[in-house]
């Protein structure tokens, strides 16, 4: 008599219906199965096992096709532990992007309540001076455009105090929160951002030499002009900023996000770009002399008269 596990008996085990099962052996996550006499899966404890970590896997956040990848390397080596280590680090940055994504969401829509909690008074309160009296619509127009002055003017003493402060002497300001701030032309050589918050920030011209902004949020920032030399921006997201004419002279840009940044004509000679991500990145006449590109992944960016080392780049290209 054949032995093993029929695909029911395997399924019920671990909580999951038969169409699971059939639906991992088409994902090549379970080998195809012996078949019984008269035609039924027969699973052996090897699938068992192969099930179990499965399962066990999904506990720890990840999906099917990250199970997979795990699957593909041996799994009792080193190299399949760095591997799972690699998902769970990502799993944790995405989570903290999220988190942060929602803070800001908080803040802004707790802004514009704050603004209804003023012109509306509960019902059976008397009106106050201020209380609006036009439609709804342009109530919430009113408060747009209150929270948007107020926001600004935020921005203004938040970016003069960090100034300020740098003016004194103050060179940590680490996790500083600066959306769209304006810092055209600052000056803050050395000093120290990391982690900081500089979404769509304007920072044209602005002198930033050895200044760390290490895992710093700088998405769609704008930097054309700026003097970054042997800036630290490792780990940094920078999707979608523009960096024109940006001098980036021995800066350290490993595992940086640049995914459809503007490049062009940036000063790179010397730069550490192992392992960055410049998918769709536009780097039209850079100048990448002497730069390190081990692992960088330039897929779809435009490299249309670069200088430096093109062969290097060309093997991350393809």
């Amino acid at each position: 008599m054949d032995s093993g596990l029929l695909i029911g008996e395997i399924a019920s085990q671990f909580g999951l219906s038969t169409q699971a099962i059939r639906y991992y052996e088409r994902l090549g996550l379970l080998t195809t199965p012996k078949r019984t006499d008269k035609g039924y899966r027969l699973y052996s404890q090897d699938a068992l096992e192969r099930v179990k970590f499965i399962r066990k896997a999904q506990n720890f956040g990840l999906s099917l096709q990250e199970i997979k990848q795990l699957i593909e390397l041996d799994l009792d080596s080193k190299s399949s532990h760095l591997a799972f280590k690699t998902i769970l680090t990502r799993q944790l940055q995405d989570i903290e992007q999220q988190i942060n994504t929602l803070n800001n969401a908080y803040q802004a829509l707790q802004r514009k309540f704050e603004q209804v909690d003023y012109l509306v008074p509960e019902t059976g309160k008397a009106l106050h001076r201020n209380s609006y009296q036009g439609s709804l619509l342009n109530l919430m127009q009113e408060i747009e455009n209150r929270v948007k002055t107020n926001h600004d003017d935020i921005l203004i003493d938040k970016a003069y105090h960090l100034l300020q402060l740098y003016s004194s002497g103050e060179r940590i300001f680490q996790g500083v929160e600066l959306i769209g701030a304006k810092l055209n032309g600052a000056i803050l050589n050395d000093a120290d951002l990391s982690q900081s918050e500089l979404m769509l920030a304007n920072l044209n011209e602005a002198c930033l030499e050895k200044t760390k902004l290490q895992g710093s949020y700088l998405s769609g920032a704008d930097f054309i002009g700026a003097y970054l030399r042997e800036a630290e921006l490792t780990k940094a997201d920078l999707i979608g900023a523009d960096l024109t004419d940006a001098d980036l002279t021995n800066s350290y840009l490993v595992n940086c996000n640049l995914g459809g940044a503007c490049l062009r004509n940036a000063n790179l000679k010397g730069a550490n770009l192992s392992e960055a991500i410049l998918v769709g990145a536009d780097l039209q006449g850079a100048d990448l002399t002497d730069a390190m590109v081990l692992g960088s992944n330039f897929y779809g960016a435009n490299l249309e008269g670069i200088k430096g080392d093109i062969r290097a780049i060309e093997v991350s290209y393809n």
